[in-house]
């Protein structure tokens, strides 16, 4: 960063867009013009490789505006992504994910009167290196989601060393992201959507910061969740 560069670009195949047109065609999915680091952050983590966390981190951090183009449309602006952008219109912006992780399901009827069982199981992750995606937690159990990469027999036998019931569920997860979705019903819509196209959502996950709806779905049902959610919350955005 000692250029003091006013931007940074990166060339991709693709324009950074709605979804994958592969998946859902290039006729339904729209290029994003502008977003920023904390959808960035949320595209990462699941497996964007456009946007390396190594890559975006110290531009975010730097105040460097990373713009991401698509290297065969070279007279388009592509999409920018700065610090404190944030659409003015309540919507998602994004819907991907991926099928390459797994829950490691960890069930415990001491955790109902237990302190630290999940400092206990964030230790094992910690001390093999490893970062998880997602996490639900209830009175007696605690999922994780896992890239597969990550879910070593290492971790499994030491966490069934400590806990009554451990399994490895092999999942898909999709999201939708963006940089303003604290829209009221919308959660219930993309519920909505996948229960009438049959989906069962297996975990939900949202945080205060309203950015990212990741569902844990099966993998046969991977690509339908995907366009699915895409339909209904970007094709129709009303």
């Amino acid at each position: 960063m000692a250029v003091s560069a006013k931007e940074a670009v990166i060339h991709k195949e693709f324009h950074l867009s709605s979804a994958d047109p592969k998946m859902i065609g290039a006729g339904k999915v729209v290029p994003v013009g502008a977003t920023n680091f904390d959808v960035a952050d949320q595209l990462a983590d699941v497996g964007m490789e456009a946007i390396h966390p190594r890559a975006a981190k110290p531009l975010e951090l730097a105040g460097i505006p990373l713009r991401v183009k698509n290297a065969f449309d070279p007279d388009h602006d592509g999409t920018l992504i700065t610090r404190d952008y944030t659409n003015p219109d309540s919507k998602i912006e994004v819907v991907t994910g991926t099928d390459k992780v797994s829950i490691v399901e960890v069930f415990d009827t001491r955790m109902v009167a237990e302190v630290g069982s999940d400092h206990r199981i964030m230790q094992v992750l910690v001390d093999h290196g490893i970062s998880y995606i997602s996490k639900a937690t209830n009175a007696n159990t605690i999922d994780l989601v896992l890239w597969d990469r990550d879910v070593q027999d290492a971790i499994i036998t030491k966490l069934s060393s400590m806990f009554d019931v451990v399994k490895v569920i092999p999942v898909a997860m999709v999201c939708a992201i963006g940089s303003n979705i604290a829209k009221p019903g919308i959660l219930a819509r993309a519920t909505g959507a996948m229960a009438r196209a049959g989906i069962n959502i297996i975990g939900v996950s949202q945080t205060a910061r309203q950015t990212n709806m990741q569902f844990t779905v099966g993998r046969k049902d991977f690509v339908l969740a995907q366009q699915v959610l895409h339909a209904e919350l970007c094709e129709s955005q009303n």
